[in-house]
């Protein structure tokens, strides 16, 4: 049967310093994907590439020979050892994989818990996958089925009222060293969704001035008019950083857009006044060398969970409310998943029942061709009948294991016996394509 796995890192387990060394960028995703599917001989696999994680959804025969084989080839993909990656990377198969992803999708993983915009994040990473005919029946169903999870926890609980993004969090931990944001001049490097909600919190702080610098000027322009700020070319951004008391960087670069000679000359031409940093990208917009530079402070990603633990402590009954929906939905989908396994295993053994009637009727058909055909028929049905009576048994019992909440572990030991008791053990690989090629419900789409 085939396996579910989930296997990165994120912040939980790794420091940005790690992460960012993992992160893919979005023009390099498809390539990627493409040679995490090929390294690790995973046909179905999808990646998402986000600030706070590094993560493959996958699956394969084995989970566990599938983890070995992401890890080795994300090691080699980024140029990181295997050894450094192991010691940061979380390994999830079957219902804890499922598990996992369900609570990533409905936030519940997020470090800010309730934020919306990891929905987004993990559906673009589900279609781009799709796009690349990298995703089968059982990661289809297995996503489409986290995607109502989340929506269920949006709906049903107040987890997401209230609830901090990490582009707020920034502006709040500006406040709380500020005070009051009125009279500062804050600068945004960057125009994406990031910088967009930065702005926005910014803007409602009471700014006195808000300056966008992009290296797209459409983008920067366009972000500039609707926080109500101005825009600064690309080329202008030591000049900006001259006047910002705030800045706040989430740009897509791989490389620090702002390092330690770059602003010790800002810095003596500020003559001493402090400049306040949240560098809110990864990979991490500012070089971590500048905090060696008088009067900058800087506040990466990783820095921000302070406040993010008080924001989480507040709706903490919330948090656990959508916690029981997300498991309710695990539990169903790991139901269906069980079920598809020995879906083919229950046709294999109603096609060996019929077989064997069939077999037996052909070799005593002249013994029964003084019979009517009434008789015949009854003869048959008599045939069919006692052969289907002690199928009933390991049939149920293979049908309610699936469904019941035995492991998946003792679903397959069983599922082994009966092919080995009616000599099906043979046809196991057949059984396994039938898994593979079943039809399947159709999922929920995309959006609801």
């Amino acid at each position: 049967m085939t396996d579910l796995l989930a296997v990165g890192l994120n912040h939980k387990t790794a420091p940005v310093e790690l992460r960012e060394r993992l992160a893919f960028g979005t023009d390099d995703l498809r390539a990627a994907i493409a040679a995490l599917r090929a390294r690790a001989g995973l046909a179905e696999l999808m990646l998402v590439s986000t600030c706070n994680r590094v993560e493959v959804y996958a699956a394969g025969p084995s989970w566990a020979r599938g983890a070995e084989q992401v890890l080795q080839a994300l090691a080699e993909l980024r140029g990181v050892s295997l050894a450094e990656l192991q010691a940061h990377t979380f390994v999830r198969g079957d219902q804890d994989a499922a598990s996992h992803i369900f609570r990533v999708a409905a936030s519940l993983e997020s470090m800010v818990v309730g934020e919306p915009q990891i929905l987004g994040q993990v559906k673009e990473a589900f279609e781009l996958a799709q796009r690349e005919g990298s995703v089968g029946g059982l990661l289809e169903r297995c996503m489409s089925s986290a995607f109502r999870a989340a929506k269920r926890v949006r709906s049903e609980t107040e987890i997401a009222r209230g609830a901090a993004s990490v582009p707020s969090v920034a502006v709040d931990l500006a406040r709380s060293i500020f005070g009051e944001l009125r009279g500062c001049g804050a600068l945004l490097v960057g125009a994406g969704e990031m910088a967009q909600q930065a702005g926005q919190h910014l803007k409602a702080g009471g700014v006195a001035e808000l300056t966008v610098v992009n290296r797209s000027e459409p983008r920067g322009q366009a972000l500039a008019a609707e926080i109500g700020g101005r825009y600064a070319p690309w080329d202008q951004l030591e000049t900006e950083l001259r006047r910002a008391d705030i800045v706040v960087t989430s740009t897509g670069s791989q490389l620090p857009v702002i390092g330690r000679e770059l602003l010790k000359r800002v810095m003596k031409a500020r003559r001493g006044a402090p400049v306040f940093l949240v560098d809110i990208a990864v990979p991490r917009d500012v070089d971590p060398e500048v905090t060696r530079l008088e009067q900058v402070f800087l506040y990466n990603i990783d820095d921000l969970q302070g406040i993010v633990h008080d924001n989480l402590r507040s709706r903490s009954a919330e948090a656990e409310r959508a916690g029981v929906l997300v498991a309710e939905e695990v539990a169903e989908f790991v139901r269906w998943q069980r079920s598809r396994g020995v879906g083919p295993l229950l046709k294999a053994l109603q096609d060996h029942g019929r077989a064997v009637v069939e077999g037996e009727l052909a070799r005593q058909r002249g013994k029964l061709q003084g019979l009517t055909p009434e008789q015949t028929r009854a003869v048959e049905t008599l045939a069919s009948g006692i052969v289907q009576k002690l199928l009933h048994r390991p049939m149920t019992t293979l049908r309610q294991s699936a469904a019941g909440g035995e492991g998946q572990a003792e679903v397959h030991d069983l599922a082994s016996a009966v092919q080995a008791l009616f000599g099906l053990a043979a046809g196991e690989a057949a059984v396994e394509a039938a898994a593979l090629a079943e039809p399947e419900v159709v999922p929920a789409k995309l959006g609801t």
